[in-house]
């Protein structure tokens, strides 16, 4: 039996969670996630996101991003701003995106390690996309990808 992955979610860098993630099953990855905290993990997720952001790949963008992830039923809602060269994020419903992107716990996990890709989710149904299309097929450009 493959031993349970598992990390302390203060400490985990972007490349740990890539490898956690790239080497757990969905079911593993699911245990993990729940055992860190659902709500924990996804804010450490979204504090990568600015750390990872490369504003020289966003110039010209004024936007807001809103990501929907859906666990066991409820839903956790994650605005990323992008303006003025920076990236913020915040536990939020932005009163007006530019783009809403609704999945599922582990597929969101998988899309921020790299694991898949979005236009990959999006034709399987399990990424939904409403607003602005092109800023959503843009917006991976945005951020270096970790390296798992």
């Amino acid at each position: 039996m493959a031993e349970e992955p598992s990390f302390g979610v203060d400490e985990i860098t972007p490349e740990q969670f890539a490898r956690m993630v790239g080497a757990a099953s969905d079911e593993q990855l699911l245990e993990a996630i729940r055992a860190g905290g659902t709500k924990v993990v996804l804010d450490r997720i979204f504090q990568g996101m600015e750390q990872r952001f490369v504003p020289d790949r966003a110039r010209g963008v004024d936007a807001v991003m809103q990501f929907v992830v859906t666990d066991e039923g409820e839903e956790h809602a994650h605005a990323v701003t992008v303006r003025d060269g920076a990236c913020h994020t915040e536990e939020a419903r932005a009163d007006s995106p530019n783009v809403t992107l609704s999945t599922d716990l582990v597929s969101f996990a998988r899309l921020m390690a790299g694991q898949l890709q979005g236009p990959q989710l999006f034709m399987t149904g399990k990424l939904k996309v409403s607003g602005d299309l092109m800023l959503a097929t843009r917006m991976t450009s945005f951020f270096d990808p970790p390296k798992a």
